[in-house]
């Protein structure tokens, strides 16, 4: 595999590594989740806490190299193929991590719809870029990603990360996101819900009224108080909220 298994960037910088723990404040006796803990940077820092970690790794090599400990549990897996009530026995878990670039949607996906009761907060590393598009709804950069993060949980950016901070340096910034997972709204159908959301911002050019015929009728975007002609990334979460509600009225016949 060579010195980068499976395209990592390993974080190496103490001061990143200082202000990443002063966030997420492991604390004794927690138990935490890191996903890809690669050399350790992060693993070990937090095993100092006294937290209980769990370190899940797909590289044979990595998960080899972590050093045995009373308080590490290493799991040679792959993260998304894996059970989370079978990983995390005896909830709730912090989960602490520096995720490879190329499956953090997934991961983070995995987490939030499947780590209700399982994980309380997040702290993840990701590419700025995406970090962006999470926090940042109504704007130009907002996409299905954005309003999918906030049914389930609370987003909020605490670090920009620059390239030096690893080794071998990505060619883009990084961001530190901390994620608070809450109940998913009331009085919602998550799959029509999503489904709102996948076909809005697949045909993002194209007015509501377009992209969603057949789904949201005018009626509802007036129930909804939601006017046909804007694009999806102009629509707060609230609004693509009221949007599946209203959906699922049937509209009153009108008498001639």
């Amino acid at each position: 595999m060579g010195g980068r298994p499976l395209g990592q960037h390993f974080l190496h910088d103490p001061q990143v590594i200082d202000q990443i723990l002063s966030v997420a404040k492991p604390a004794r006796g927690e138990r935490i989740l890191e996903i890809g803990p690669g050399r350790g940077a992060l693993t070990y820092p937090l095993l100092l806490s006294g937290a209980q970690v769990t370190a899940v790794e797909l590289d044979e090599k990595l998960a080899n190299q972590l050093k045995p400990s009373d308080n590490l549990r290493v799991l040679r897996q792959d993260f998304l193929q894996a059970d989370l009530q079978q990983l995390l026995p005896e909830p709730p878990y912090k989960v602490v991590a520096n995720l490879p670039y190329y499956i953090t949607t997934p991961i983070l996906e995995k987490l939030l719809s499947q780590g209700h009761g399982l994980v309380d907060e997040l702290y993840l590393m990701m590419q700025h870029e995406v970090a962006e598009r999470i926090v940042r709804p109504a704007h130009r950069l907002s996409g299905s990603l954005t309003h999918f993060v906030r049914f389930h949980a609370m987003a909020e950016y605490l670090i920009k990360v620059p390239p030096k901070a690893f080794l071998p340096p990505p060619e883009v910034d990084s961001a530190v996101l901390r994620f608070k997972m809450h109940a998913p709204p009331e009085d919602c159908q998550p799959k029509r819900f999503f489904e709102i959301l996948r076909r809005a911002f697949a045909q993002r050019r194209k007015m509501l009224r377009s992209s969603l015929k057949g789904l949201v009728s005018d009626a509802h975007f007036s129930l909804a108080g939601v006017e046909p002609q804007r694009r999806p990334e102009t629509l707060h979460f609230e609004e693509f909220l009221a949007l599946e509600r209203a959906s699922r009225v049937q509209p009153v016949a009108t008498e001639n």
